[in-house]
């Protein structure tokens, strides 16, 4: 009986046994390995090297491009104010980029690699690219490590470039804000995106008034070299300016812009007009207004009007010897509240007609404010 009892015994702990390996069996099976990381994921598209197909892969802890530096992350180039302006043609870029677990880079600009002394892969990390089209420049880079086979994502850059670029087209600093005597000298000024490699005869550019081009006054032709404009107005009227740019060789205008400003040119002309109180005042106040005059021969008049804004004609105010025209100074005594139009005018002594006129929007309210 004892002998029975004790093979009952065993036979259980050997069950149990088994069962225990069984079990860590199971589990060690379902634990994943320690190389795993190492897996590679096929990459989404193919490059053929000679007679055969690769398949680009990137392993997970393989090489990979984290981003762009320099001017492919800047996008153009920065001026004085931050401002970033588009690449031109003729600009030289560095292409560079972060990357990690590199060894050879791979650059390529629309599909077309940029090679380092006629090798696709190079160690060398950054190419030198210059910009020879306008339109959109699609630069992608590829890296790999010490498995040729092993390489990264191809990561693209989007970058979009001008032929020609005008920063700015103003007024040189000494001219007037808007107003000139007749038989004066006007200046504009053109800034150009300057690319690298441009040198003093790169553009070319045609100056134009009223629409119609001018030959510049310095070298007596249409197409110049010249990066300021002086023109001296011939007749009253009102003037526009205009700048067309191209590169030399080019045969059409590759840019251009206009002058913000129309100017107002005559024999005499207003270069100011305010009134005090500034804007509004209430009811009972007198208004102060003043204009400051110029004209060729230094002797003119003017007058000053007021109106509400829904009236049809001004009201002149006269002078105190009780004429309209006189000198550049008048007060008002507004009657009535309400949203008023003031008005100066000049004339040269003599002429029967204004010829220049600034105006003013004021209000006059019923009580203090």
């Amino acid at each position: 009986m004892k002998d029975s009892s004790a093979l009952k015994q065993n036979i259980w702990a050997w069950i149990l046994g088994f069962a225990m390996i069984a079990a860590a069996v199971v589990i060690g099976m379902g634990r994943s390995k320690p190389n795993d990381g190492l897996k590679a994921t096929k990459f989404i598209s193919t490059e053929v090297v000679g007679p055969q197909q690769v398949v680009a892969i990137e392993p997970r802890n393989g090489p990979v491009v984290v981003g762009f530096v320099g001017d492919l992350a800047i996008g153009g180039t920065k001026i004085n104010d931050d401002t970033i302006i588009p690449f031109v043609i003729g600009e030289a870029l560095t292409l560079q980029a972060d990357a990690v677990n590199a060894i050879e880079y791979r650059w390529a600009v629309n599909g077309k690699v940029i090679k380092d002394k006629d090798a696709e892969w190079s160690r060398r990390k950054d190419r030198e690219y210059e910009v020879t089209e306008a339109g959109e420049l699609h630069f992608t880079v590829q890296v790999r490590g010490t498995d040729p086979n092993v390489m990264s994502h191809p990561k693209e850059a989007v970058i979009k470039t001008e032929a020609v670029h005008i920063i700015s087209f103003e007024k040189s600093l000494v001219e007037e804000d808007d107003r000139s005597l007749t038989g004066e000298d006007y200046t504009v000024e053109v800034t150009l995106a300057e690319p690298i490699t441009a040198d003093g005869d790169f553009y070319e550019l045609r100056y134009l008034v009223n629409d119609i081009p001018v030959k510049h006054p310095d070298d007596n032709k249409e197409w110049t070299t010249e990066r300021d404009f002086t023109y001296t107005f011939p007749t009253p009227g009102q003037y526009s300016f205009k700048v067309e740019v191209r590169r030399a060789g080019q045969k059409q205008p590759e840019a251009h812009a206009e002058l913000a400003e129309t100017i107002v040119v005559a024999d005499a002309i207003l270069l100011s007009f305010d009134a005090y109180p500034e804007k509004y005042a209430p009811l009972g106040t007198s208004v102060y207004m003043d204009a400051f005059p110029q004209s060729i021969f230094g002797s003119t008049e003017c007058r000053f009007g007021v109106k509400k804004v829904v009236a049809a004609d001004f009201e002149w105010v006269t002078d105190d010897d009780g004429t309209a025209w006189g000198t550049a100074e008048r007060k008002w005594l507004p009657t009535e509240p309400g949203n008023y139009i003031l008005r100066a005018e000049i004339r040269e002594v003599g002429k029967d007609a204004a010829e220049d006129s600034r105006e003013l929007l004021f209000t006059v309210t019923e009580g203090n404010f």
